[in-house]
């Protein structure tokens, strides 16, 4: 009886076994759609997301490292550009440079034959330039491969300053006066000059000037027919005339170029003359039936001039040069003071001088000057 109950007990206990094997497979099985179809159900774990992360970080690092080549290469272009134009930049420069130092051995070799020139400066080098030899040509290469040494030798002539150059300007020419009336030619005139650079094309001076000329007193045609005592007025004509007078002026001239050889310039100047008038036979003579009087007539007057210049000044030597100029000047006004050593009443040759020199002042005065000028 025992064993019939133990079999049952052990039949029941391994049909309750099969069954929950059973129960746990369809429970564990991919549950089935409702179209009849097993979903795929997803399994993860630590490990294979540890897996995915890994390989997603060397996915992003190609990525990152194939854009940073894309950069790199073209950074790298870019700098070789770069390179390439800095490379053009300083051949240019070098280029410059060596533009500029020829340039400099060719303005130095000018400066050099321009000073043995114009100095006449008595040397081996300076005769080398003269003859035309590439003596200097050397020299100058030399002195562009080492520092100049600067002497007052080799000094530029000049740098523009005020005061810096003093002219001293001998003169004489013609000069002819055209009044009204009158048409007279000086016999002398000439002047000297002291004159001085205020810039390198603006110089200032002072000067004196001389003029003398003579005529025949033939406007006095009130004694012409006549003969009287010591021959004053006869049948010839009148008593000689002379004239002279002495001036001072200031004056500025305005230099057209820069050169240092050939200087052509216009200017102008205001000044002060003194003139003098008198007869050359000036022996007193008094008529007898009337109470005119000849001789010892004389006439002094001062007045203000003005004049205009233009001329150009050519230097043949630093020092030395000549000056040629043409000039045109006229009294301003009338004169500021005068004197006569006869009364104009009963002396007709003392009015005909005062008559002469106002026509004198009045005058237009064209003058032709050439000069000498040395320099300081």
């Amino acid at each position: 009886m025992k064993s019939k109950n133990l079999l049952a007990l052990m039949m029941t206990l391994s049909f309750a076994n099969v069954y929950a094997q059973a129960e746990e497979q369809v429970l564990n099985s991919d549950p089935i759609d409702v179209d009849g179809y097993i979903h795929q159900k997803q399994v993860s774990d630590g490990e294979l997301e540890s897996i995915k992360s890994t390989v997603n970080k060397y996915k992003n690092e190609n990525t990152l490292y194939k854009e940073k080549t894309k950069e790199l290469n073209k950074l790298t272009n870019e700098a070789e550009k770069i390179g390439e134009n800095a490379e053009e930049k300083i051949t240019a420069n070098v280029e410059a440079k060596k533009a500029e130092t020829k340039a400099m051995a060719k303005i130095k070799k000018a400066e050099a034959k321009l000073k043995c020139l114009m100095d006449d400066i008595k040397s081996p080098e300076c005769d080398a330039i003269r003859g035309g030899g590439d003596t200097v040509e050397q020299q100058v290469s030399v002195a562009q491969a080492a520092p100049a040494v600067t002497s007052s030798a080799d000094a530029p002539a000049s740098t523009g300053g005020a005061f810096e150059t003093i002219k001293m300007i001998a003169f004489a020419g013609g000069t002819q006066y055209n009044g009204e009336i009158e048409q007279l030619e000086a016999e002398v005139a000439a002047g000297l000059r002291l004159e001085s650079n205020i810039t390198s094309r603006f110089s200032m001076g002072i000067g004196l000037n001389f003029a003398q000329l003579k005529t025949n007193d033939f406007a006095n045609s009130m004694f012409n027919n006549q003969s009287w005592y010591n021959g004053y007025m006869n049948n010839y004509g009148g008593r000689e005339i002379q004239y002279r007078s002495m001036g001072i002026d200031l004056y500025g001239k305005f230099f057209i170029t820069k050169s240092e050889r050939f200087r052509p310039y216009v200017g102008a100047g205001i000044g002060y003359s003194r003139a003098n008038m008198s007869y050359t036979n000036n022996d007193t003579y008094s008529d007898p039936f009337s109470s005119t009087q000849f001789g010892n007539e004389n006439y002094q007057t001062s007045y203000a001039t003005g004049t205009i210049m233009g001329g150009s000044e050519i230097m043949i030597t630093r020092g030395f040069g000549l000056n040629i100029e043409a000039a045109y000047s006229s009294g301003l006004g009338s004169s500021l003071n005068s004197k006569a050593s006869r009364s104009f009443t009963n002396s007709p040759d003392q009015m005909r001088l005062r008559e002469l020199g106002t026509e004198i002042i009045n005058a237009n005065a064209l003058s032709i000057f050439a000069g000498a000028i040395v320099a300081f």
